[in-house]
């Protein structure tokens, strides 16, 4: 069955891509034994994390440059994330009714993940997503974060560029983010351009910009405007990306992150199993109490596993 199923996922196959891509999220052990096939037959697609805050249009603007790619012939695969469950309803089933015109488009592949209480809200899975739809063909897969906060740097740590999405609104608020979105993005994309105080927020933007290598890009992804220009933008960043080394540094670090986050995983687990759930629990307990402060606990159970 295993190999079956890995075959049909070199193949494309829908149906074995969103049977493992269940697996996934249920964190089922057998997933590893298909990653690890399939692992081999990755690294061709070009991964685009899209993140900025509620209410921006994130998932309008996804689903017109899935459009747009697909107008180009490309393949497109999506994984968006719900804060709280995949039965919410929240964003999720709001961005799914919105996307809808790509489900019976067999070059599209939609899926959305629990985040299952993962901190920046970006599923731990995604990466595991991410492969299987690299493996299964998908030359140009979109990361969709819940909104901007943690999640924002977790992107950065998953995808080979970044597309934050702002809008006329937060014109006054961009000097709070500036450093946050300094250290994260590769394109900032003012959508809802059609609204009023646009040309005053891509003005700033680009005045508070003006030394950051990014562009900044006007759309209204509602009317269909300046898509077009968005992802040649995009294709012109990741050419320049190919051609300067910034992609080579940048699937380095992805790789490096990615090793450090499941060497981290198992050596948890490990330590975990050793201190055993009573002696962790004591602890937690006392420092609760305050009769132990947390430094001192750590010192006390490293001395149980021998470190």
């Amino acid at each position: 069955m295993t190999n079956n199923l890995i075959k049909q996922i070199l193949k494309g196959d829908a149906r074995a891509v969103a049977s493992l891509m269940s697996l996934i999220e249920d964190g089922d052990p057998k997933v590893k034994a298909v990653l690890k096939a399939i692992y081999p037959h990755t690294g061709r697609a070009h991964v685009i994390g899209v993140t900025g805050a509620a209410g921006t249009g994130k998932s309008s603007l996804i689903d017109r440059m899935t459009a747009e790619y697909r107008r180009r012939r490309k393949t497109v695969g999506i994984l968006a994330f719900d804060p709280t469950s995949l039965f919410s309803t929240g964003a999720v089933l709001g961005d799914r009714i919105r996307m809808r015109d790509h489900f019976v488009d067999d070059g599209v592949f939609i899926r959305s993940f629990a985040t299952r209480g993962s901190s920046g809200g970006v599923s731990a899975a995604v990466r595991e997503g991410i492969h299987l739809f690299d493996a299964a063909g998908k030359e140009v897969i979109f990361v969709e974060t819940i909104g901007v906060g943690q999640d924002q740097l977790e992107i950065a740590a998953l995808a080979h560029m970044v597309v934050v999405v702002l809008t006329p609104q937060m014109g006054d608020e961009v000097q709070g983010m500036k450093a946050g979105l300094a250290e994260i993005a590769d394109i900032l994309v003012v959508n809802k351009a059609d609204l009023s105080g646009a040309d005053e927020t891509l003005q700033q933007l680009k005045a508070s910009f003006a030394d950051e290598d990014f562009h900044i890009v006007a759309t209204s992804a509602i009317k269909d405007q300046g898509i077009d220009s968005l992802v040649a933008c995009i294709e012109t960043h990741w050419s320049e990306s190919l051609d300067n080394g910034k992609y080579q540094r940048r699937r380095l670090s992805l790789c490096r992150q990615e090793l450090l986050s499941l060497l981290r995983e198992k050596v948890f687990a490990k330590l975990a199993k050793k201190i055993g759930d009573d002696s962790f629990e004591t602890q937690v307990k006392l420092i609760a109490e305050r009769q132990k402060d947390p430094y001192s606990a750590v010192d006390k159970l490293a001395k149980l596993i021998g470190i």
